[in-house]
């Protein structure tokens, strides 16, 4: 059987799948809206390395001290490198540089006071060709750091993307994401709740009985029309049993009058054949009373079960057709194999039994000795030392007659299962296994 995915699971799927689209269309519009904007790029890859910059100043009592971070020396300190700094003071004393004269031409003079921040762009277009430089605190007096960008070789606007990217695209979306997710999942498992509380009950449902029906309250709009709709297929399920009890009761009582009526009139005939039409009108009979039998069991799976306890029905059976077998010139015993209980139908149990044990009466041979065991487990067997066939077969129910089919429909009811089982010579055996009930259910 397959197993069905949740709706949570669904849902949660389907948010991720769009979210990751529509992450996929944002960051095509933010890698857009950069890539074209040559002044922007340029003015966020002076503010980037000049903060990565700051990361070397330190600042002492009198003085402020520099150390070319890291993770910049490969950049700072390689010789034609393409990326040019100046560290120096407000009042003018450099704490590091490694630009020429031609290129300390393009910073601002060091006797002119510096803007908070500024930047030029040498040449338009890529790859980024700009200077640039910021102030910022420090202890004594603030430092200015100054850039210098030509050629970009190690990729410093590929840096700046991936940095715009995760400040305003991974981190935001990705928060929103998980919020989004969260408050679904909880909003869903709240509103299925009802229903998952419904589905529980349904185990426990009795269609028959006009007001035991599954709640609607607390539940979703939509899913409480469903619910209605499941009450209302039990509603009509019920009509359908009474019309169907109605149809087998018409039968029943149409049907049997006459043939009782017929054999009250053959009783007064005193002839050899009015005995053989007297059997052909009790077999008659039985086959209608069987007929009205397998029609009301397509209603009686729905009704409530009960406890059975296999040794009890089982003596009450033998006990009430003992009189027939011994009158048919055959015998019966019962034993006792340690059957469990089990959930089903009294009626519908004690009836598929009494079949079994008319079947064998029926159909085994002068002197047969029946033998009726319970058990083990949530069984019954009827066994009888009768031959009846010349060769071994094991018999389904499609094959048997009306009174085995009974039988095996009793079983299916029950979630059990029929068979029989011949041999030439060793009579029959018929097993109907009931399924068993769970542990610590009464």
């Amino acid at each position: 059987m397959t197993r069905q995915t949740s709706l949570v699971t669904i849902v949660v799927r389907r948010i991720v799948f769009f979210s990751g689209f529509a992450m996929l269309a944002q960051l095509a519009g933010v890698f857009a809206e950069y890539w074209y904007d040559d002044q922007s790029l340029a003015r966020l890859a002076i503010r980037m390395e000049t903060e990565a910059l700051a990361q070397g100043l330190v600042s002492g009592a009198q003085t402020t001290g520099f150390t070319l971070p890291g993770a910049l020396r490969g950049r700072y300190q390689k010789a034609d490198s393409g990326y040019f700094a100046r560290v120096r003071a407000v009042s003018g004393a450099v704490l590091f540089e490694n630009c020429d004269r031609e290129c300390a031409a393009q910073f601002l003079p060091i006797d002119l006071k510096p803007v908070t921040f500024w930047m030029t762009q040498l040449t338009p277009g890529k790859p980024l060709n700009v200077v640039g430089g910021r102030v910022v605190a420090a202890t004594p007096e603030p430092i200015v750091l100054e850039v210098a960008i030509i050629g970009d070789r190690d990729g410093v606007l590929w840096e700046v993307l991936a940095h715009e990217v995760e400040d305003h695209l991974i981190l935001p979306m990705s928060l929103l994401l998980v919020f989004v997710l969260g408050a679904t999942t909880w909003s869903i498992v709240q509103a299925l709740r009802p229903v998952g509380e419904a589905a529980e009950r349904v185990a426990a449902l009795n269609p028959l009985a006009p007001g035991d029906r599954l709640p609607t309250e607390g539940m979703p709009r939509e899913i409480a029309h469903f619910t209605q709709a499941v009450n209302a297929a039990f509603d009509r399920v019920i009509e359908l049993m009474r019309s169907q009890k109605l149809l087998t009761s018409a039968i029943s009582h149409e049907v049997r009058t006459p043939l009782a009526i017929a054999r009250l009139e053959l009783e007064k005939i005193d002839d050899p054949r009015a005995r053989k039409v007297e059997l052909d009108l009790e077999a008659l009979n039985r086959l209608v009373e069987q007929l009205t039998a397998l029609a009301r069991l397509e209603g009686a799976g729905l009704a409530k079960a009960a406890l059975i306890q296999p040794v009890d029905m089982a003596e009450q059976v033998v006990g009430a057709l003992a009189p027939l077998v011994y009158a048919s010139g055959k015998t019966i015993e019962f034993a006792d194999k340690g059957p469990k209980p089990f959930k089903g139908h009294p009626a519908l149990v004690e009836n598929a039994l009494r079949n079994l044990i008319e079947n064998a009466v029926r159909h085994s041979g002068k002197g047969a000795a029946i033998r009726v065991e319970a058990g083990p487990g949530p069984e019954f067997s009827v066994r009888d030392d009768g031959g009846r066939f010349s060769k071994p077969a094991t018999v389904n129910a499609d094959r048997l007659g009306l009174g085995l089919k009974i039988v095996g429909r009793i079983a299916d009811i029950h979630g059990g299962s029929f068979a029989l089982t011949m041999l030439p010579g060793q009579g029959a055996t018929a097993r109907i296994v009931f399924a068993p009930t769970p542990r610590g259910i009464a």
